[in-house]
């Protein structure tokens, strides 16, 4: 029986964490693009919805590439092969976002670096670098297991939509998909 509370509360207390943040701003955060071209947000962001993709470990990272794989065809080029006329990409702010944090901070520079080597260009300018603390978004995002990247959803303000962490899912792609659909 003991077991059996400590499980409820536990999922209570860990599952209302996960939404602690919706609604609220996403925090301050200063990035450069691929091409070194410096973006502050939420503030960068104001004016329409926006996703962003964060990582910060190299497990993060290579599950992020599952999401890049599937978002940016849908999110930043969204055409179809096989169409005969391609669709607009969404009225969206889209980046993929790489966290270099602690120790790591000084390996950002060397990491861009790989990073666009393995980038066709037209990829660089949503592909942030942030090097940086992590506290304040790890706390602040609940950003807890650093083996998964964290999808967001911001509003038009840079309030925090929606969040999903963990390698793509096509269930969060749907959902994402239906928040940002009035923005066509």
């Amino acid at each position: 029986m003991k077991r059996i509370l400590y499980s409820t509360i536990f999922s209570i207390v860990v599952g209302g964490a996960a939404h602690a943040q919706l609604g609220k701003p996403f925090p301050n955060m200063e990035c450069k693009t691929l091409d070194e071209v410096k973006i502050s947000l939420p503030i960068g962001l104001i004016g329409k919805k926006s996703v962003l993709c964060l990582a910060y470990s190299q497990k993060a990272q290579e599950k992020l590439q599952t999401w890049l794989s599937e978002a940016i065809p849908k999110f930043v080029l969204r055409s179809e092969e096989n169409s005969l006329i391609p669709l607009e990409p969404y009225n969206v702010n889209t980046y993929f976002i790489a966290m270099y944090t602690g120790a790591n901070k000084v390996a950002a520079t060397n990491a861009s670096a790989q990073i666009k080597s393995n980038v066709d260009k037209l990829l660089y300018s949503y592909i942030l670098i942030y090097a940086g603390d992590l506290e304040p978004y790890k706390t602040k995002l609940n950003m807890i297991n650093k083996d998964d990247p964290y999808v967001f959803v911001l509003d038009h303000k840079g309030n925090v939509e929606y969040m999903y962490n963990g390698a793509y899912n096509a269930n969060a792609m749907n959902e994402i998909e239906t928040l940002i659909e009035d923005e066509e």
